[in-house]
């Protein structure tokens, strides 16, 4: 009698520990998922074999969503996972990772789609486009192409505001179409200076960097090319980093005012030398007034190098100044 006793003790407490719940399962409040689907795996920390059973959709690539905690809950029991809501959750977040498409692949898009829409854009500009947040915010699935294009298109060229629905990726008829929005507006890369520069310095290549200024911002005096620059010298001290004019730069000064120079007289098949000191400062091609040391008279010539000035016959040197001018123009 006793030992049946100790047999039927023994085996209720047998049974009341195998009987005993297992810990319930924990259901997240935020989950991201990396594939098209959300799934009870995604949602609780230990799914078990029903860890693959689809939930519901994930939302588009960089988006969020939600699922209401009433189908997961559904979902759950149906599946056999045990949990307990004691956090009172209505809804869990679902985030969706992808990859983000380059800001420069969207603006290019958009930026094409307004130089076709508007033909107004200045011949030297390009089209600047600046996203409203900062960035477009356009993600792609991690195993599909990184490409946009743009399906509609409201832009106002008066202000540059501009609204872009765009589908990524471009050829992916099922992708979702994303809301972008920003400002564009035309821009002009101008060279500017890396060091500042003293009159009298010549302007090198390495000199040069380059800055985008909106188009309204250049004049036509305002330099955008090389050429204009390059072996040039600034009339006014220069500063780095800002815009030049034109005008404000000259050929380098090879003769400085009050400099010993050789004149070099030539008519027909005479030609003559002598010593002069000028009165003038000037650059290759500039006219200048030289006091002969031997006459004491003052004369005009053409500066045709460092220190060297070419005197014509009378009146010669400042019509041939002003055909070389009337030339470059």
């Amino acid at each position: 009698m006793y030992a049946h006793n100790v047999f039927l003790i023994v085996t209720l407490a047998s049974a009341v520990f195998f009987a005993a719940p297992v810990a319930a399962a924990e259901l997240r409040p935020t989950v991201t998922v990396a594939g098209e689907t959300v799934t009870l795996g995604d949602l609780f920390d230990d799914a078990g074999s029903a860890a693959h059973v689809v939930v519901a959709n994930a939302p588009a690539p960089g988006l969020t969503g939600e699922v209401s905690v009433s189908r997961i809950s559904l979902a759950a029991r149906r599946n056999g996972i045990a949990w307990r809501n004691n956090a009172g959750l209505t809804h869990v977040v679902i985030g969706r990772s992808g990859l983000p498409v380059p800001e420069s692949e969207v603006a290019a898009a958009i930026a094409g789609a307004i130089e076709t829409q508007s033909s107004s854009l200045p011949s030297a500009a390009t089209l600047q486009v600046d996203f409203a947040n900062g960035v477009a915010g356009i993600q792609v699935a991690e195993d599909a192409e990184r490409s946009v294009r743009v399906e509609q298109l409201s832009f106002n060229p008066r202000s540059g505001a501009f609204t872009a629905v765009i589908r990524a990726p471009a050829d992916d008829m099922m992708s979702p179409l994303r809301r972008v929005t920003g400002r564009a507006y035309p821009v002009i890369d101008v060279p500017v200076l890396t060091r500042d520069i003293m009159p009298g310095d010549v302007v090198r290549r390495n000199d040069i960097d380059w800055i985008r200024l909106p188009s309204t911002r250049v004049s036509q005096n305002i330099a955008t090319s090389l050429p204009q620059l390059v072996g040039m010298s600034p009339r006014n001290p220069a500063r780095a980093g800002e815009p030049l004019r034109i005008s404000d730069m000259r050929p380098p000064l090879v003769v400085e005012k009050g400099a010993q120079v050789d004149m070099t007289f030539v008519s027909g098949s005479l030609t003559l030398t002598a010593r002069g000191r000028a009165l003038d400062s000037g650059a290759i091609g500039d006219v200048v007034n030289v006091l002969n040391s031997r006459s004491n008279r003052t004369v005009q010539g053409i500066i045709e190098g460092p220190n060297m000035v070419r005197i014509d016959a009378p009146g010669s040197a400042r019509a041939a100044a002003l055909n070389a001018a009337g030339g470059n123009s």
